[in-house]
């Protein structure tokens, strides 16, 4: 099958999940990017407006929702809702688990359905962090004898500071599946994402960034994506 994969903007929950006392309280967020692309993957042909609220407690305790417009299988809306825990001080940590939700096709009865369940854990240390993620179904895709295809996502991500307002992040992360999937440029059950990008902190509330976007499948140009993002307190 042709698949095109989505989750929630890793921009979202880097804001939320590596700090849990920091952001005790209600706070929401909104924004734009010229094209959403998630694990290298494009999830439509043009801009996309997203937002969400998420809710931290100083212990650690955070639970989130987020959405996005889309324009693959599953219809034009994708709505994630996710919930875990973090803390820790000169050594970080991350985990807990993603809902990801589409209501189209919910309405339209799909079998096997693309709604899924993701866990990750994450440490980081620094300006460096490395996240594993892992569900038992792959957004719907199944093998040729019809079982669930799974899923395990490491990546690893990196922000250095230029300036107080201006910082460089990279990432890199590997997909490996159970199966085959078809993903447009190539058939395969594992491949490659990366990114770089300049991040800009336009005021305590906003930022833009400018990221560089690509994998290893075949004929899959790198894209080129710039994004506005606003948050706030509820």
């Amino acid at each position: 099958m042709e698949f095109k994969r989505s989750a929630v903007s890793a921009a979202v929950l880097g804001a939320a999940l590596m700090s849990g006392s920091a952001l005790a309280g209600v706070s929401g967020n909104v924004g734009a990017v010229s094209e959403y692309v998630f694990r290298g993957i494009s999830q439509g042909s043009g801009a996309a407006v997203q937002g969400g609220v998420d809710y931290a407690a100083d212990s650690g305790f955070y639970v989130g929702l987020w959405g996005s417009n889309i324009s693959w299988g599953p219809g034009s809306a994708e709505t994630d809702v996710y919930a875990g825990f973090s803390g820790g001080d000169t050594v970080t940590y991350d985990l807990g688990v993603t809902y990801y939700y589409y209501p189209e096709e919910d309405e339209a009865g799909t079998d096997p359905t693309a709604n899924t369940v993701e866990a990750y854990f994450g440490l980081g240390f620094g300006p460096v962090s490395v996240k594993a993620y892992y569900s038992p179904t792959y957004f719907g895709a199944t093998d040729p004898s019809g079982d669930d295809i799974t899923q395990l996502y490491v990546n690893a991500s990196a922000s250095f500071p230029m300036s107080d307002s201006l910082s460089l992040d990279a990432a890199v992360g590997m997909t490996s599946l159970s199966d085959d999937v078809n993903f447009g440029y190539e058939t395969t059950d594992s491949y490659i994402d990366y990114s770089v990008a300049l991040s800009k902190a336009i005021d305590d509330t906003m930022s833009a960034s400018f990221s560089i976007i690509g994998t290893d499948l075949s004929d899959d140009d790198p894209k080129y994506v710039v994004s506005l993002s606003k948050s706030f307190d509820l």
